[in-house]
């Protein structure tokens, strides 16, 4: 529900353009993710932020506050991935014990390292999205962030996967 939301914001962008609806309006759907506060990380963050943005929107009438949505989350995800590196189990070490009961504490220094690799790409994207907010045409903006964070997000997690299933599948041999 949460990435149908999230990709509904980039796509009504077309859709409010080719109807002549002003935006803003788009605020309205970044209010549903109050009720999204499913992940224990980053859950109650996102969607509190989603709440203000989308009221703001709406009550100042700037699609201003839309577009820093997709900013908001790549600064709470690093937020959550870079604080985790100062703890005592990485934000990726705890996805990696839940993932894989075998997961053993030589691979710590590995997740650490994967979870480094997360802090820069939340940097990286985070600053793109917030590039496209500054560029006029706000069609690169729905393009980015509808289409192609989500794709260089999904290659960096099958990356990263695949990647450890090697390293294990070596550490072990």
């Amino acid at each position: 529900m949460e990435f149908f939301l999230a990709l509904l914001l980039p796509i009504s962008f077309w859709i409010f353009k080719i109807l002549g609806i002003p935006f803003w309006y788009a605020g309205v759907f970044l209010i549903p993710f109050i009720f999204l506060k499913k992940n224990p990380y980053w859950g109650k963050w996102l969607s509190g932020l989603a709440l203000l943005l989308g009221i703001a929107a709406l009550v100042s009438k700037s699609a201003s506050f839309v577009y820093l949505y997709p900013v908001i989350v790549n600064v709470v995800l690093l937020s959550v991935f870079a604080l985790s590196l100062f703890g005592r189990q990485t934000i990726v070490e705890k996805i990696a014990r839940i993932r894989d009961a075998s997961f053993t504490d030589s691979e710590i220094p590995y997740v650490r390292k994967v979870t480094w690799a997360w802090v820069i790409f939340f940097s990286l994207n985070g600053s793109i999205a917030l590039a496209t907010i500054l560029i006029p045409d706000k069609s690169y903006w729905s393009i980015y962030n509808g289409g192609v964070s989500y794709v260089l997000m999904g290659l960096m997690f099958l990356g990263e996967l695949l990647i450890r299933d090697r390293y294990i599948k070596r550490a072990k041999q």
